[in-house]
């Protein structure tokens, strides 16, 4: 099964599992602002916005929620290309960073979703993204 990528009306890539997961959010968080391809940078803080790296200023976040309280949510949807040494470890230094300037950060790791990387919105996917959210230490919608 090849990787599947389409281009969104701004010219974003979107990766297979995020639209699934962004109709799910959009459900659970009717309040908040959901971001697509939110731009790293945009949540680094005080000094951490001076130390971003030529690289890290590229890299975009495949959704953010922005909530009315609350830290924002980070989710990235992790595809098997995030399993080989060099991305993995860019990933923990990215989740690192992302906490250390109060962002919570849910992985969506393929080998756990298979429902939500087939872009399939069933009971199986939300059930998929709610064990994600719960390994990160949050309930869904909370």
């Amino acid at each position: 099964m090849g990787y599947h990528l389409h281009k969104d009306k701004f010219g974003n890539f979107i990766g297979r599992g995020e639209d699934t997961i962004y109709t799910i959010l959009q459900e659970v968080y009717p309040e908040a602002e959901i971001k697509r391809q939110w731009h790293f940078s945009k949540l680094m803080k005080n000094n951490f916005e001076l130390s971003v790296t030529e690289r890290q200023e590229k890299e975009t976040l495949d959704l953010v929620i922005f909530r009315k309280t609350g830290m924002p949510i980070v989710v990235r949807v992790q595809d098997p290309h995030h399993s080989g040494n060099v991305t993995s470890m860019r990933d923990v230094v990215q989740k690192k960073e992302l906490e250390w300037n109060d962002c919570i950060v849910v992985d969506v790791q393929h080998y756990n979703c298979p429902n939500i990387f087939k872009e399939k919105d069933n009971f199986e996917s939300r059930e998929e993204l709610i064990e994600a959210f719960s390994d990160s230490g949050l309930d869904l919608g909370d």
